[in-house]
């Protein structure tokens, strides 16, 4: 079996597992394990097959997280790590938790954003994950909490860029798609 098939999915399943273990109620289950479903089903529309085009995509995906941190920002300045998993029925994460899970999580885009550079197509899961989940499903997730609660939610306003720049993203790994067959 290739690579490219087995390394994204082992990375797929090891993230699904891992955000079920570490879920407060459902909150990771309902919100993070569908983004990397999504994001399984990027990798294979857009990397498996092609190459995307780093001058095309890495500009505005490092752009978007530069937004992410921002986002976390405000996540953190408005306590997410409580108000987040008292949606779905959980207990509050703990702060060294939160921090830690999102700089990794950050990390892990980094590493992402560097297998795209380089072509290394198993590890571009980890981008695509960013682009599913971290920018798309961020914002999508924000506003469907704040109708939630009937108003502001922690995170909301600067879950806006990233999900813009998502879908110029995605227009160019669409592109790129079209044009390397």
């Amino acid at each position: 079996m290739n690579k490219n098939i087995i390394i994204p999915t082992g990375i797929a399943v090891a993230m699904i597992a891992l955000f079920c273990y570490l879920s407060s109620g459902l909150s990771l289950i309902v919100t993070f394990v569908p983004g990397v479903i999504v994001a399984y089903i990027f990798y294979f529309i857009f990397c498996f097959k092609n190459d995307p085009a780093p001058r095309d995509i890495l500009p505005i995906y490092f752009l978007g997280i530069g937004f992410q941190l921002l986002h976390f920002a405000e996540e953190h300045a408005t306590n997410f790590d409580i108000v987040f998993p008292a949606l779905f029925n959980g207990r509050s994460y703990s702060h060294n938790l939160f921090v830690t899970f999102n700089m990794i999580a950050y990390f892990m885009f980094f590493v992402g954003g560097y297998a795209i550079y380089k072509g290394i197509k198993p590890l571009m899961m980890l981008a695509m994950f960013f682009i599913a989940y971290g920018m798309l499903g961020n914002c999508i997730g924000h506003i469907g909490f704040a109708i939630a609660v009937k108003g502001y939610f922690s995170g909301l306003y600067t879950s806006f860029p990233n999900f813009f720049l998502s879908l110029i993203l995605l227009k160019k790994l669409y592109k790129t798609r079209l044009y390397k067959k």
